[in-house]
């Protein structure tokens, strides 16, 4: 692999010899070159390559010769690359390319005058790794003068002859060359290093002397064994400041062959960086300037690297951002929100700049922090009737809302405080104990139901604000409040009132209900969906005790108050009046006449006057079944005639019932089996179903019934009466009566029975034989 020599100069004029580094691949630093000439031929060039700023150049034998910083501009613009060889000098043309492989044209430049600009970066035919140093390369050999020839002839000449014996002769000038603390490697002296003694060092020809004087300073040296030299000039020797200097260094081997070249010290041992402003401009940061990031701004040298630190007081670390400065020498650095502490607090900021020597500057500047507006807390959403059970339970109800919400908090003391709720605001004002409180009149609440956003806020001379909220609900109404009456109507028949009955309806989930009916109140049982049923009987609907007694019809009407989970109240009676109707009276359906075919058998049955005729008539089977008989009803007059299907067989008891409107039953059974005895109808399973309140005999003969107390009650539920209807050939035995005289029934003389102590009553027609 090959070694190339190269010459590099910059913009000064300074040239710079030296040899690629070893290796591959092979690396020039052109970093502060302005011209870079390569001891090349093009014929020993494969290709040329950009890769970012630095150039590639691939030989032939498989060399990568690496061109560093080749495509950083100077300030005369770019760089210019040359190949030289045996006196040519080529300038090589590369394609204006941003990255990739570069091609590359060749212009020779004709230096046969006396004398050219490029004169000493010429290469003559020496090896490559020996660069001739100018002006020694001169093209053509046509201005080489003496010490230019000696140069390029320059070899080892080894002497002899005559016997006389013979040396050797060294007439080649020794090699020098700067690694560090010159400008031609790109070093600048700053003030540590100048304060410490400046160092220059670099390589030569071992045992050599290298002298090198700055402002009329010389430091000497000796190059070591490694080929390694180095001098230091001391504080003295070379001052602070920012200025240039030029190097002058000779080296000397020990043959007294002598090499003179120059070089730059540049030496930068100033800075300097301040503050210029805060983003407010009054070194104060409100919770607003935080929140919208906080940028401080600073003057630097260019290119300066720059860190700023906020140390907030207190705080044994800071918040630190850096920035570089840019050509004009200014920078800036943000804090986002959240980076610093909120609060109040004093804080430092220490400014550091290195500039691109290394050199530091410091600043500092105190920043005051300032977020906070002051303390507060909204405390509760109160309304002013401290008596209701609903009050601070996170909704306004309707007597809520007609006295009045107040918003209570604190803050601190003296603050102005602005309250809102809903779309009304008030302001109100912490007293010595940091207390406050605003009231809201009624018309500032909505009714209906909703919530409303309830907002405390302050706020400072620097815009710092602090707020709490919460929320409120408003339920001023109590909706879906209903009643369904009773079972869906509003009639109450006697076996409803015996049994006790639902009065039912609809209210708001989660409500109560309370029914109050003649001075006696129930709570309701109220559904999850608000569905809601209270059970009365009897012993409450009745207006009075004579009611309570005889039934009969009436009405009454309840109040119904419900209360929503808000406390909100609604009575549907007196101002909607639901009025319930006790309906228990029922006529017994009267046979005054039957039909029959030629064996005896019932074809129909004749029925007196009923107000509202609905009957139907059961077959009191043996076996204890009842089957209802189909028949057709056909109105006669004022009476009602039945007509069966299928006739009935003779001696068969029927079941003759009437039902109103109300619900009420009423049943006569009809015997038509003579000879009869209450087994008959007593042991029947199926007649217990029935309310019967007539016993008609009327139709079979030489009935024989023996009655008690408990068999008569156990007839109906209706009442504890039975009617008997029969002829004189019926007898009735009756146990524990007593004889209480006679009774008219529809026209009819019936004589009255009491049985036992509980008011059971028998009426018996007048021409049935009695037996107490």
């Amino acid at each position: 692999m090959s070694r190339v020599a190269f010459i590099s100069r910059d913009a000064t004029g300074t040239n710079t010899h030296g040899i690629a580094s070893e290796g591959n691949p092979s690396v020039i630093n052109a970093a502060r070159a302005k011209d870079v000439s390569l001891n090349l031929s093009p014929g020993e060039v494969e290709s040329y390559a950009r890769h970012g700023q630095n150039l590639h150049i691939v030989l032939n034998d498989g060399t990568t010769l690496v061109v560093r910083d080749f495509f950083i501009q100077t300030a005369t613009g770019a760089k210019n690359l040359f190949l030289s060889e045996d006196g040519s000098f080529i300038e090589v043309v590369l394609e204006d390319k941003a990255e990739g492989m570069l091609f590359a044209s060749y212009e020779p430049l004709d230096l046969t005058g006396k004398w050219s600009s490029y004169d000493d970066m010429v290469f003559l035919g020496v090896d490559r790794i020996e660069p001739v140093i100018a002006p020694l390369a001169a093209p053509a050999f046509g201005g080489l003068g003496l010490l230019g020839a000696a140069g390029a002839g320059a070899a080892t000449l080894i002497g002899g002859g005559g016997g006389g014996g013979g040396g050797d002769i060294d007439t080649t000038p020794p090699e020098v060359q700067v690694t560090a603390g010159t400008k031609s490697v790109g070093d600048v002296v700053n003030a540590e290093e100048q304060s410490s003694g400046t160092v220059i060092s670099g390589t030569g020809e071992v045992g050599a002397t290298v002298a090198l004087t700055i402002g009329g300073e010389t430091q000497t040296t000796t190059v070591g064994e490694d080929g390694n030299w180095a001098v230091t000039f001391t504080p003295a020797q070379i001052s602070t400041g920012e200025y240039s200097s030029e190097v002058t260094i000779v080296t000397t081997d020990a043959h007294g062959n002598s090499t003179t070249t120059t070089d730059t010290l540049v030496v930068d041992t100033e800075t300097s960086a301040s503050f210029d402003a805060t983003q407010a401009g009054d070194n104060v940061v409100s919770a607003a300037e935080m929140a919208a990031v906080v940028s401080l701004t600073v003057t630097a040298e260019a290119g300066a690297s720059v860190n700023v630190t906020v140390m907030p007081d207190g705080n044994s670390t800071g918040v630190a951002r850096t920035a570089v400065a840019d050509a004009d020498g200014n920078w800036s650095v943000t804090y986002e929100p959240g980076s610093l502490p909120e609060g109040e607090y004093n804080s430092t900021l220490t400014l550091t700049s290195t500039d691109l020597a290394g050199n530091e500057a410091t600043d500092t500047q105190n920043l005051y922090i300032d977020t906070f507006a002051g303390a507060l807390e909204l405390s509760a959403v109160n309304v002013t009737n401290d008596n209701d059970a609903h009050r601070m339970d996170g909704v306004i109800n309707d007597i809520e809302r007609d006295g009045g919400v107040t918003v209570t908090g604190t803050a601190s003391a003296g603050e102005k405080v602005n309250v809102s709720i809903g779309t009304a605001s008030g302001t109100a004002t912490a007293d010595a104990d940091g207390n406050w409180s605003f009231t809201f009149d009624a018309a500032d609440i909505p009714e209906g139901t909703g919530t409303l956003d309830v907002t405390a806020t302050i706020s400072d001379d620097l815009g710092n604000a602090a707020s709490d909220s919460d929320t409120v609900g408003f339920d001023t109404e109590l909706t879906n409040f209903a009643s369904g009456g009773v079972n869906g109507g509003n009639t109450v028949n006697r076996k409803e009132l015996e049994q006790g009955f639902d009065l039912t309806g609809t209210v708001e989930a989660g409500s109560s209900v309370i029914v109050e009916i003649n001075g006696v109140s129930r709570a309701a049982t109220v559904d999850t969906d608000g569905s809601w049923a209270v059970t009365f009987n009897a012993d409450v609907l009745s207006d009075s005790d004579a009611e309570r007694d005889a039934y009969g019809e009436y009405s009454v009407t309840p109040t119904i108050t419900a209360t929503d989970a808000a406390g909100n109240t609604a009575v549907l009676s007196p101002s909607t009046p639901l009025s319930i109707t006790i309906d228990t009276e029922i006529d017994t359906p009267k046979i005054t006449g039957t039909g029959t075919d030629g064996d005896d058998n019932l074809t129909n049955i004749s029925i007196g006057e009923l107000p509202e005729p609905n009957v139907t008539v059961n077959i009191l089977e043996t076996g204890g079944t009842t089957p209802e008989a189909t028949a057709t009803a056909f109105k006669v007059g004022s009476n009602t005639t039945i007509v069966f299907d299928d006739a009935v067989a003779d001696g068969t008891n029927l079941l003759v019932t009437n039902q109103d409107a109300a619900g009420n039953t009423s049943s006569t059974l009809v015997m038509f089996e003579d000879n009869a005895t209450e087994t008959s109808f007593l042991n029947h399973t199926g007649a217990a179903e029935f309310n019967i309140d007539t016993l008609n005999l009327e139709f079979a003969d030489q009935v024989n019934l023996t009655l008690t107390e408990a068999d008569i009650d156990a007839l109906s539920g209706n009442s504890d009466t039975l009617k008997i209807r029969g002829n004189s050939d019926d007898t009735v035995t009756l146990t524990g009566a007593t004889s209480s005289g006679t009774q008219q029934v529809d026209g009819e003389t019936f004589d009255v029975y009491t049985i036992g102590n509980d008011g059971t009553t028998l009426l018996v027609e007048e021409d049935v034989q009695v037996v107490i």
